[in-house]
């Protein structure tokens, strides 16, 4: 069998897992921790070295699955997708380790090609990527930047979205193997402007379309506001006007893009519950606003939730 096989039974499979779980996903974010949850499959976070994940299947007295909390989030919700498609496809206990040198997904069995495109299918379903891609203010994707950007409303690895979206016929072959050449991580510096962030941190750009919406961020993220002449109005507990200190990283006092400081914020530690970030836009009769939610800790057990 082969990809689009895979493929053909993962989109099925994830729709009806969306249905049967009452998954919401209004601005592309789908909580697939909650889907565990609700589907009754046990979960664990430890640190599992060159292991991404583990599916038990009911035969050994599952279902559960443990994630190796050494990922960054994105990929952990990768993983944990994939696991959920293992469930759901009626697979056995399976373990995913990190993919060997070489093609992506070559000589992949067909069960682990059954999950993968399930997690994307899952995490990604036309409507949230649709989602996404509007509070990005876009109809389609036109660059690798508006790829990264939308993998954040998603929650999912740069590369994993550039595939899916061929499967969304939203780009199409030689674009996702020309984006593919991109890395996330010089993405994320170029829209950062400078503006301080950590080598395992995102940033988030917020334009006028991302109004009312919830970003989903871990601590250490950065949300950039990209509306003319806007200024954050207020920081709420929880969330700082000073970047943090990141090894190698000026500062954002000794950075030349100061003008910033008004424009970005970083997630803290210390934010526990949801807040409201606000901005007053010129010309605006009300004042932007997005909901501020922090991804939590997965170490342990009965932390996930999004």
């Amino acid at each position: 069998m082969s990809w689009n096989n895979a493929h053909g039974t993962a989109m099925i499979a994830a729709a009806q897992a969306h249905e049967d779980l009452a998954v919401a996903y209004d601005d592309g974010y789908v909580d697939v921790f909650g889907a565990l949850r609700t589907e009754g499959v046990e979960v664990m976070g430890q640190l599992l070295g060159g292991l991404l994940g583990l599916y038990v299947g009911p035969e050994d007295d599952g279902p559960a699955c443990l994630l190796n909390v050494g990922l960054e989030e994105v990929s952990m919700r990768h993983t944990t997708a994939h696991e959920l498609g293992h469930h759901r496809l009626g697979h056995k206990t399976s373990y995913d380790h990190q993919h060997a040198p070489g093609r992506w997904g070559e000589g992949w069995p067909q069960h682990e090609r059954d999950a993968e495109a399930f997690a994307s299918w899952f995490l990604m379903p036309r409507p949230a990527a649709r989602a996404a891609l509007a509070r990005c203010g876009l109809v389609r994707p036109g660059s690798p930047r508006d790829v990264y950007r939308m993998a954040r409303w998603t929650g999912t690895p740069y590369a994993t979205t550039v595939r899916h979206l061929v499967r969304l016929k939203m780009i199409d072959r030689p674009t996702e193997s020309l984006w593919l050449q991109h890395s996330p991580g010089v993405l994320k510096a170029e829209l950062a402007g400078g503006v301080p962030v950590g080598p395992r941190n995102h940033v988030h750009v917020l334009t006028g379309a991302a109004h009312r919406a919830t970003v989903h961020a871990e601590a250490g993220d950065c949300l950039l506001l990209q509306i003319p002449c806007g200024r954050f109005e207020h920081v709420p507990t929880g969330l700082s006007s000073t970047a943090p200190e990141f090894a190698g990283q000026m500062s954002l006092l000794d950075s030349p893009h100061e003008l910033a400081h008004a424009q970005a914020v970083w997630v803290s530690e210390d934010l526990a519950d949801d807040c409201t970030l606000t901005a007053e836009v010129p010309g605006s009769t009300g004042l932007f606003r997005v909901t501020v939610r922090r991804t939590p800790n997965r170490r342990g057990a009965d932390h996930y939730r999004d």
